[in-house]
């Protein structure tokens, strides 16, 4: 028993020795500490300026009328290059619409269509002399040391039949109608526009008619005065009182 116990102590005191040789094996002796790293620093930088804010776009203004506060409305849209050309009115004629070179002479056709009112109207008036025994004869003289005529017509029947030119005047009456006309009453009537030598601002329009009878197989002679003794030109501008004073007379008489 002895003799166990011994051998059993001694192979306790082997194993615990080598536990504690293995256990020495795998201790490693710890490795030296580093040195401190020393960090060196760097001399700070200086601080860079931010950029300003970029400033914002103006709003566009409200397309809304309402809300835009302007009575007139949203302004017109821009125009750019790309504006489409304008649109030619209808009215406007075609490049090739109107035939090019020298106008055609009139056709042969209308020379002689003229040629034929012609002799009509000669032949209308002497049908008319031969109808009608009866005579109009209209004389005409204007009087007025400072008036001008601008424009002088004698009319009959609401037709003209006479139509003087330019400063038409003369104090002796003169002949400027002579046919011959139906019998019985006609509307014999002069139209005359006037103006002052002296200031052509003052002018003056007259319209006279006047009802006469030419009687069967007679001839009536029928003679118009018109006189202007207005002095508005002359008074008016500095006294600031003028007058006009237009006169129209008409003698009728009968010649054998």
């Amino acid at each position: 028993m002895r003799g166990l116990a011994f051998s059993f102590g001694a192979v306790a005191v082997g194993v615990l020795t080598a536990t504690v040789t293995v256990s020495g094996q795998l201790r490693r002796p710890p490795k030296p500490a580093k040195p401190p790293v020393t960090e060196t620093t760097k001399p700070a930088e200086p601080a860079k300026p931010e950029p300003a804010p970029a400033e914002a776009p103006p709003a566009a203004p409200s397309a809304n009328p309402v809300t835009s506060g302007d009575d007139l409305g949203a302004a017109p849209p821009k125009q750019t290059g790309d504006t489409p050309a304008v649109k030619p009115s209808p009215l406007t004629p075609e490049p090739n619409e109107f035939p090019t070179g020298a106008p055609k002479p009139p056709p042969v056709a209308y020379e002689r269509l003229l040629s034929d009112i012609a002799a009509l109207r000669s032949r209308v008036a002497a049908v008319t002399t031969t109808l009608f025994s009866s005579k109009l004869r209209v004389l005409v003289g204007v009087e007025g040391d400072d008036a001008r005529v601008a424009s002088f017509r004698v009319t009959l029947d609401d037709g003209v039949i006479y139509a003087a030119a330019d400063r038409f005047g003369g104090g002796e009456p003169q002949v400027v109608y002579e046919h011959a006309v139906a019998p019985g009453h006609h509307m014999l009537g002069v139209e005359i526009e006037r103006y002052d030598a002296r200031n052509r601002a003052y002018r003056t329009y007259q319209t006279s008619k006047f009802a006469v009878v030419v009687p069967e197989s007679k001839k009536l002679e029928t003679s118009f005065r018109v006189e202007d003794d207005s002095d508005m030109a002359d008074e008016f501008p500095d006294d600031q009182d003028g007058e006009y004073d237009l006169r129209v007379r008409l003698r009728a008489q009968v010649l054998d």
